[in-house]
């Protein structure tokens, strides 16, 4: 069962994405004039969900879906058709139904990734935009530019847990999204995440040894 700060997060999360409607946006933007934390809240969501937005890619419909529609439509009898503009527009209007009722039934969406962190370097410069897929445990790391790292050295994701020592959960590609699969209880709310610069391969020790280029805390969890 939520509680009620996770509960206010998810509602912030919709706000900033615009699918809180009617009354219940109308409830909450009032809530937003009279409570600085939601407007907090609500600011970082924003700010996550920008970042994202550049590194999403179009879903086309794979060609069996076109196939399916065109079965689903009526068949065009040309020798009882008039060619006028209403008969068209019938046509696009049955064109637009079935697509509605058939796409969804076809198309089995991907499981649906949080943004849980953005991590900065020492000039608080939003670099990676941190996603995780809570049902597969998926973790994916996105940098917004491309890192520069040379041949001897390795980026390496940290975790650390409020009072423990860093976990380390992998190491990061620099030129494109990485796709981490954690264990069990990997993430915590009150962890940190780290990046830092190792040698080639990782760090020798299962400690970081090198400087921490990026951190964040983690939230949404």
């Amino acid at each position: 069962m939520k509680n009620r700060r996770e509960y206010d997060s998810a509602l912030a999360a919709e706000y900033a994405l615009g699918t809180l409607r009617g009354l219940a946006q109308m409830r909450f933007k009032r809530r937003i004039r009279r409570d600085p934390r939601l407007a907090v809240d609500v600011a970082r969501w924003q700010s996550l969900f920008t970042q994202l937005d550049n590194q999403l890619t179009p879903l086309e419909p794979p060609e069996r879906v076109w196939k399916r529609l065109e079965l689903q439509l009526p068949p065009l009898n040309v020798r009882h058709i008039k060619p006028n503009r209403w008969s068209y527009l019938g046509w696009a209007v049955a064109a637009g139904l079935a697509a509605l009722l058939v796409i969804p039934r076809l198309l089995v969406e991907p499981p649906l990734a949080v943004p849980v962190a953005v991590l900065s370097n020492s000039q608080q410069n939003g670099q990676w935009v941190v996603s995780l897929e809570k049902s597969t445990r998926n973790l994916t790391l996105t940098p917004l530019n491309p890192i520069a790292v040379s041949n001897n050295n390795s980026l390496e994701l940290w975790s650390i847990p409020a009072g423990e020592k860093p976990h380390s959960l992998g190491l990061l590609n620099t030129h494109g999204p990485t796709h981490l699969i954690l264990a069990e209880n990997q993430l915590s709310g009150n962890s940190l995440l780290a990046i830092s610069l190792e040698p080639h391969g990782g760090s020798p020790t299962g400690q970081p040894t090198g400087a921490v280029l990026f951190s964040g805390p983690l939230q949404n969890l």
